[in-house]
């Protein structure tokens, strides 16, 4: 998949909304494979093409699901390599317990504890991040984590 680039000087700070579809949040570069009018056609699963702690905050809504274990792993560590100091990621997606978890496409399931234990498994080989939130709200799971450098 090709990269095609839109400007995107009038942010003043870098963020990025990976995989964010036709709804891309107000004041992020937006990512995703499929053309929608954001700033960058690409796919994250090749990594995210932006240098090492440039960016400061990172957003995704319904977009880890659809990863599967390997594939979020990777993302984890590019997340954790393009975050500043102190970068947020955030993220939203359908909670295990939830119909819509289990929509076809749907690769991997999500609560509390597997963002939790996912982190902790992991400390060191992902990258360091600090859970600021991890909480189901309504039909989905929220969290947000800080990147510890």
């Amino acid at each position: 998949m090709g990269r095609r680039f839109r400007p995107y000087q009038h942010i003043k700070y870098l963020k990025l909304d990976l995989g964010c579809g036709d709804r891309k949040k107000e004041g992020f570069i937006g990512i995703d494979t499929v053309d929608h009018g954001q700033e960058l056609i690409w796919d994250i699963t090749n990594g995210i093409p932006f240098p090492d702690n440039s960016i400061e905050e990172i957003y995704s809504s319904h977009l880890l699901e659809h990863l599967n274990e390997d594939q979020v792993v990777d993302l984890f560590r590019e997340v954790y390599r393009v975050l500043k100091p102190k970068g947020i990621f955030e993220s939203r997606l359908p909670h295990i317990s939830s119909p819509t978890a289990f929509y076809i496409g749907h690769k991997s399931f999500w609560n509390e504890a597997r963002i939790e234990i996912f982190l902790r498994d992991k400390e060191g080989y992902l990258g360091n991040f600090a859970i600021l939130q991890n909480e189901k709200i309504g039909e989905e799971l929220f969290f947000k984590l800080v990147a510890i450098k």
